[in-house]
């Protein structure tokens, strides 16, 4: 009865109130598609940024400000977190199918990665800021580029940077932000199935609330 309670309340909480709310920034939410990522300079290197530079909101807001557009275990708190998950197990299915399954492997990661990264500054890049959202795409590309170069010491791919900033598709702001390489395909179409309102992912939202249960038992509450 608490978890059922628990996924319901973490599926309808407003994403603007945060006073009852406490910030869960758990890189463990990630660490089975952060290890899908080959590469061990690439990977530490998305690891570090996720965990040190995306912005608070990534971790408690819904993946959509208005409810309309991505499906109900996306919304609420953590559901950005959720959509991300998502985006990354379509891609996995995607890297499956022959039109990708004989990439050269390191654009294989170039696909994970971008899925893991791009909506990290979806409402900008620091703070919270809804007009931000028009940008986020190329936001978020410019964030991890920035993080990786001054931080990291590590020059992202522009296959992967180019996926992130893509990865809106037929929607982007700007005509050269649309998908060009079978990379930028990948992610566009990850993201789009996972932004369908009529899915639901059941694993996802238990994979979820094992993380929160574990931050429960260590602070003695719960993110939502």
């Amino acid at each position: 009865m608490w978890y059922n309670n628990s996924v319901e309340r973490a599926r309808t909480a407003s994403p603007y109130d945060r006073k009852e709310l406490t910030k869960m920034r758990n890189i463990k939410l990630f660490e089975r598609e952060i290890n899908l990522i080959v590469n061990e300079d690439l990977r530490m290197a998305v690891k570090s940024y996720m965990d040190e530079a995306t912005p608070d909101y990534f971790w408690t807001d819904g993946a959509s400000s208005s409810g309309k557009y991505h499906p109900a275990f996306s919304q609420g708190v953590g559901g950005l977190v959720r959509h991300t998950k998502a985006v990354v197990m379509f891609a996995e299915e995607l890297l499956r199918m022959s039109s990708y399954a004989y990439m050269r492997e390191d654009f294989k990661d170039y696909v994970i990665a971008a899925c893991l990264l791009h909506d990290t500054a979806k409402y900008g890049i620091e703070q919270f800021d809804k007009a931000e959202y028009k940008n986020h795409a190329r936001n978020a590309a410019k964030a991890f580029k920035d993080y990786a170069e001054q931080v990291m010491d590590f020059t992202p791919s522009e296959y992967l940077l180019d996926a992130m900033a893509s990865h809106m598709g037929q929607w982007s702001t700007e005509k050269e932000d649309r998908p060009f390489t079978s990379i930028d395909r990948c992610v566009h179409m990850a993201d789009y199935m996972a932004s369908r309102s009529f899915i639901d992912i059941p694993q996802i939202t238990e994979e979820y609330m094992s993380i929160a249960c574990e931050y429960a038992a260590e602070t003695h509450d719960l993110p939502f």
